[in-house]
Order: structure tokens, then sequence, then C-alpha cells
């Protein structure tokens, strides 16, 4: 089962339209479940060391644990098959739900998103967890340098770097990154993609964007315009699917 986590002020029904091109094709040939839940108020209680008065108080692990069950019980999924992905607000609760309920999930990919101080000081030795992430460095709402969130009353979340420096640490990850640089196939975009491959028993990978904003990226459609601060040199949906679904 995949689930898929909207942003702040988004909906499930925009998950579906902006990935359902990309994963339901993919979830017919590898016989596997996307899931879309819809957050209270347009936002997830992510918990990352803010406040968002609308959802404070609501219990989105414990909602999101009963989707987990619901599914293992009637769809007859897999329960040491359960992955989780989500964009901003919805990377944050990603993040929430690794440290939360790890024993229920096997692999995550979040997006445009990283964790609070507060976080990975209370759970530095949380259970590890395979981890693709992708981040641009002109995000101009997450910001790769790290900083307050306004939004969320987020007094600060971690830089990129230290990001991959807590998730190298609690996934046990000794070895240096193996950097490739994807070819720049759409150099108009005026962005590039770093990959920065941890490997491990569970990896860690970042898909740093240079100079990409707070957005997926895609391969370029014959016809369409290119979109400022979008990357446009792979398929990041494919790529993180692949990523997930290879833990088993």
């Amino acid at each position: 089962v995949v689930f898929f986590l909207h942003g702040m002020g988004a909906s499930a029904q925009i998950g579906v339209n902006v990935l359902g091109p990309q994963y339901h094709a993919r979830a017919d040939r590898d016989k596997a479940i996307v899931v879309y839940p819809d957050a209270t108020s347009k936002h997830w209680n992510d918990k990352l060391g803010g406040s968002y008065p609308l959802t404070d108080k609501i219990d989105d692990v414990g909602y999101l644990t009963s989707l987990i069950d619901l599914f293992v019980r009637d769809f007859k999924a897999d329960p040491k098959r359960v992955y989780f992905s989500g964009s901003s607000n919805g990377g944050m609760m990603t993040y929430r739900l690794s440290c939360d309920i790890p024993d229920k999930i096997r692999a995550i990919a979040p997006f445009v998103s990283t964790i609070s101080p507060q976080v990975a000081e209370q759970f530095t030795s949380a259970k590890p967890i395979p981890i693709i992430i992708t981040s641009g460095t002109a995000d101009s709402i997450i910001k790769w340098e790290g900083g307050q969130v306004k939004v969320t009353r987020t007094p600060r979340l971690f830089s990129g770097d230290e990001n991959i420096a807590y998730w190298k640490t609690r996934n046990g990850v000794k070895s240096n990154a193996k950097i490739t640089i994807l070819p720049d196939i759409e150099p108009g975009d005026q962005s590039t993609v770093e990959v920065h491959h941890y490997k491990g028993k569970n990896d860690v990978i970042l898909y740093k964007i240079i100079n990409g904003g707070h957005t997926h990226p895609t391969l370029r459609e014959k016809g369409k315009p290119l979109v400022s601060g979008k990357n446009m040199d792979y398929n990041s949906f494919e790529t993180v699917w692949d990523f997930l679904l290879s833990y088993r």
C-alpha cells in the first residue's frame, strides 16, 4: 500500500489529479494499492515543533494508523509493505509517522519538507527506515538553509544538510555519499539535479534540486511550457515509486 499525503491547502483529489497519471498504471503493474487520504481543514497535524490551531487536536496518527489497518484487514494488503510519501505539510506528516509508528511503515519518501530539531532530539534512537528525500535549494517555503515556518509557528526546521545528517545517524549509515549528476535534459528550467546516495541496510537518498523551488520534478510534456522553479530533468514520482517498492 502506497499512501500519499497532500500539502497544506491541498486535498486528496489534487493528489489523485497530479499522481494518478504517474502511479495508477504502476499500481496495476505491481499489484499495489494507492491511497490519498484527506486531512481535516486541509492540514495535517504534523507536530514538528510548531502549532496550527485548526488541527492541533486532530489525531492524524490515529486516523492514518486506522487506514493502514483497514487496508490490511479488508483489502488483504501486506502489512510489511506499507509506504508513505507526502508533499510539504504532507511530507512533514510523513516524517512524524516515521517517528510515531515506525513498525508499521517500510519506507518513506517526503517531498519539499524537512524535520525539526525538536523531533530529531526526541527521536534520535528511533527505528531506522529507508528514505528518499526530494528538496530544492531555492525553495522559498521550506528553505534549504532551514529556519522558521511562520504559517505553522514552527520556530525552526532543520536545513537540508542537517536533515540528511539526522537520517544518516538514525539509519546507521557510515559511508560517504555517492554523488551523481543527472543529465540536464531541460536546460531551460535553470535547475539541475544531484543525487546523493548513502548506501546501507536502510538507504538514505537525497535528490537535491539545485535552484529548484517548492515543486515536484517531472519530465516536460511535449508542447507544455516551462514552470518557474520546477525541475524537468527527471520524473520524481517514478523514482520515488521504484525506491519505495524495492523494500519488501
